[in-house]
């Protein structure tokens, strides 16, 4: 075994599932982006937690809101997978230009999206600062899941510079 540099070993941590965060302005205009660091925290109570780069318009939203929606992807969003993850919530509205599908959330503003294989509704009840980043804790209020859908996974990036996906 060598030793190799942190960011070199952090692109070889894969495959890795990843997710749309989603939260809502002050007009309840939703955005959102693609997170890869996020995961469980608590069986009870439910938590979830995302870690969202500090200058990201979906952390301020999310601090404004104090709440948000994490989808798990399946290849039915391919397309805005792409749109939500190389473009910025600030300067173009992502959910019009993917026309992903969307849902009223059961307790949220933020919408869910109808056709990922899982939602969960989050309430933040926690915000950590980390370096470079926000943990972002919150309490899952309600799950929905689409039982017939898989889960996408990423396993990194081909020789074309390209993701590689794979449903599970």
């Amino acid at each position: 075994m060598k030793q190799i540099d942190i960011s070199t070993a952090f692109t070889k941590y894969v495959p890795y599932n990843f997710a749309f965060v989603l939260s809502h302005d002050k007009n309840n205009k939703p955005s959102g982006m693609i997170v890869a660091w996020h995961m469980k925290v608590s069986h009870e109570p439910p938590l979830m937690a995302v870690s969202i780069y500090n200058t990201q318009n979906t952390k301020k939203l999310i601090e404004q809101s104090k709440e948000f929606v994490l989808a798990v992807p399946n290849k039915k969003q391919l397309e805005a997978i792409s749109i939500f993850g190389e473009n910025h919530g600030d300067k173009i509205d992502k959910f019009k230009i993917s026309k992903i599908k969307t849902k009223k959330a059961k307790f949220l503003k933020t919408p869910l999206l109808s056709e990922a294989t899982l939602n969960y509704e989050c309430e933040v009840i926690k915000k950590i600062k980390a370096g470079d980043h926000t943990i972002f804790i919150g309490k899952v209020l309600a799950t929905h899941h689409n039982e017939n859908e898989k889960i996408l996974l990423c396993y990194g990036k081909g020789k074309n510079g390209k993701r590689i996906f794979k449903e599970f």
